[in-house]
């Protein structure tokens, strides 16, 4: 059986050499980005030591935690955790490491999304006799300030888990160029998407309207439904801490849309995570698009997205690739993909 406190030092001490020998040479994080990253690291130690207590303050009433990245490709994930199942794991201490690492921010106002990796040494009881394994997590994560306290609303793998010996993953070492299709394999055939609620229904159809409202080229419909901070990130390298090909703000991407770039965004397969005033969804559209190489008109992109409530009105913060792009000769073509 292993020594947890034993294990926990000398993985510590293996991770600190591995994952934060480096001098950060980026400016330091201020303002409510530097206040969710210090959040995150506390609920990370309170993780690990167990505090019920610190966690149940954390985490919002509708917390949702999604192990593993089977989502990202329209299948199941590992295991999906409430409130309540993950405040169970906490007070049984089933991780003797949650350690953060080259962890980024995005901010948009009173709601700050989080992405990078941890690893982690997942130790239940049901495998207390089993030796435990140092796992490697990319993910993005989402928080809200309500009451003037911030809330961990939601946790997605986007990446692993990678068995990670030591905290190096080896799954994110691509010699040489990487194309975007070849990141994980082909997606898997996307199942059937459950009825949602009415609410979830609300934004789901808000999703569509800015997907035809791209297709069309009007950028008067998509400025009034996207927030002033609006992020898009292309492609999926961000979720194994490579640079993205290419990052739009609001201003870039309308440029997209006023030169008709897009002939088709056409979302499928798309579900919501609710949250109140804040709504997470994730599926895959198709796209079609001129004015860029020859084999790439035609591609499929699976992203997770988040929207915000405000004055009544739902607006579109944020878009992240977490498996794609996928090239095809056509639509038909992109099928399953």
């Amino acid at each position: 059986m292993l020594n947890r406190r034993f294990a926990c030092a000398v993985v510590n001490a293996s991770l600190a050499c591995s994952l934060f020998g480096q001098p950060n040479k980026t400016p330091a994080p201020s303002g409510p980005a530097a206040e969710v990253l210090a959040f995150e690291k506390g609920i990370e130690d309170a993780v690990v030591r167990g505090d019920v207590a610190f966690m149940d303050r954390a985490l919002a009433p509708d917390f949702s935690f999604v192990h593993g990245d089977g989502w990202t490709t329209g299948g199941k994930p590992l295991a999906s955790d409430d409130k309540k199942a993950f405040l169970k794991r906490v007070a049984e201490k089933e991780y003797l490491v949650h350690d953060l690492d080259s962890v980024k921010t995005e901010v948009h106002g009173d709601i700050v999304i989080t992405y990078g990796r941890y690893v982690s040494l997942f130790m239940p009881k049901s495998a207390s006799d089993t030796p435990g394994k140092l796992n490697s997590i990319w993910f993005e994560r989402v928080y809200a300030q309500r009451n003037g306290q911030w809330q961990f609303l939601s946790h997605r793998t986007v990446h692993g888990p990678t068995v990670s010996p030591a905290g190096v993953d080896s799954s994110t070492k691509t010699p040489g160029p990487v194309q975007p299709s070849s990141v994980r394999g082909l997606a898997q055939q996307p199942g059937l998407p459950a009825s949602p609620s009415p609410e979830a229904a609300e934004v789901l159809k808000f999703e569509q309207s800015i997907g035809s409202a791209i297709a069309r080229g009007d950028a008067a419909y998509f400025d009034r439904a996207t927030a002033s901070d609006f992020v898009m990130t292309h492609s999926d390298r961000w979720a194994t801490g490579e640079k993205p090909l290419l990052v739009d703000d609001k201003k870039s991407f309308m440029k997209r849309l006023s030169d008709h770039d897009y002939l088709a965004h056409d979302i499928d397969s798309a579900r919501a995570e609710m949250h109140g005033d804040v709504a997470i969804t994730y599926g895959r559209y198709i796209g079609h698009m001129q004015h860029v190489p020859a084999g790439r008109e035609w591609f499929s992109v699976w992203y997770e997205k988040v929207y915000a409530k405000r004055n009544g009105q739902w607006q579109y913060l944020s878009h992240r690739t977490v498996h794609g792009a996928t090239y095809g000769l056509d639509r038909e073509s992109l099928a399953g993909k």
